[in-house]
């Protein structure tokens, strides 16, 4: 199993019949899951070459694994590997990050907790984040979820930390900051890496894509932080 993280099914299935598509004895088999997009590759007898060519013909920057691992047990496996720890700061996925994060077991020998800071009073009071940041440019934005990712590294007293805070939906949005509007920020001693993204889709599907993308986000901080 390929998986890939950022691309489009089509790019993935563009790259596939580049690569020589499928057939001669390697079944190929191409699916969106968890808003992931995996490559399952079932290989006969005597077509390992040809899949080893495939497997070339895919792998891209957005490939990010080539096995059935959950993304939060490889990133637990990541931190845990470094010696580092976790901690989140969520406001539109509610904890929904941390959710996915302890549903792996042994997860807590990596990741310590997780501040919820829905309202913008708990921004302040848990997190640290400025009064007049909220005000000069609100909760939704990349100044706020950059503070709230380094107010968890203080408050959790973790190694790295992930926040998340948009606008979910289906009230709440406007010309400026529409529904969908997410801005991530992982925060860690390798460095910053903000992200922001326009989401679709109704608030079952904007904050289920979120959490997904905190935790790639961490993923990408550590590992691109280990390769430079």
């Amino acid at each position: 199993m390929l998986r890939f993280y950022g691309a489009s099914e089509s790019e993935v299935a563009q790259a596939l019949a580049a690569a020589g598509g499928d057939g001669d004895g390697v079944d190929v088999t191409i699916c969106a899951r968890d808003f992931e997009i995996h490559v399952d590759l079932f290989v006969q007898p005597g077509a390992e070459e040809r899949a080893l060519l495939i497997e070339d013909g895919l792998a891209s920057r957005h490939l990010f694994s080539r096995d059935e691992t959950g993304t939060a047990d490889l990133v637990l496996a990541l931190l845990r590997e470094r010696g580092l720890t976790l901690g989140t700061a969520e406001s539109c996925t509610g904890g929904l990050v941390a959710a996915r994060l302890t549903d792996v077991p042994g997860a807590s020998d990596v990741f310590a907790g997780s501040v919820v800071a829905y309202s913008d009073d708990v921004k302040v009071r848990e997190l640290g984040v400025p009064e007049v940041m909220l005000r000069e440019h609100g909760a939704v934005s990349a100044e706020v979820a950059a503070a709230m990712a380094q107010g968890a590294r203080s408050r959790l007293g973790v190694d790295v930390a992930v926040s998340v805070t948009g606008v979910a939906g289906p009230d709440g949005g406007s010309e400026e900051k529409p529904v969908g509007l997410v801005f991530l920020h992982a925060s860690g001693p390798m460095g910053e890496r903000p992200l922001r993204f326009d989401f679709p889709g109704d608030r079952v599907t904007i904050r289920g894509r979120s959490a997904v993308a905190a935790l790639h986000l961490v993923r990408r901080l550590v590992t691109e932080s280990a390769q430079t």
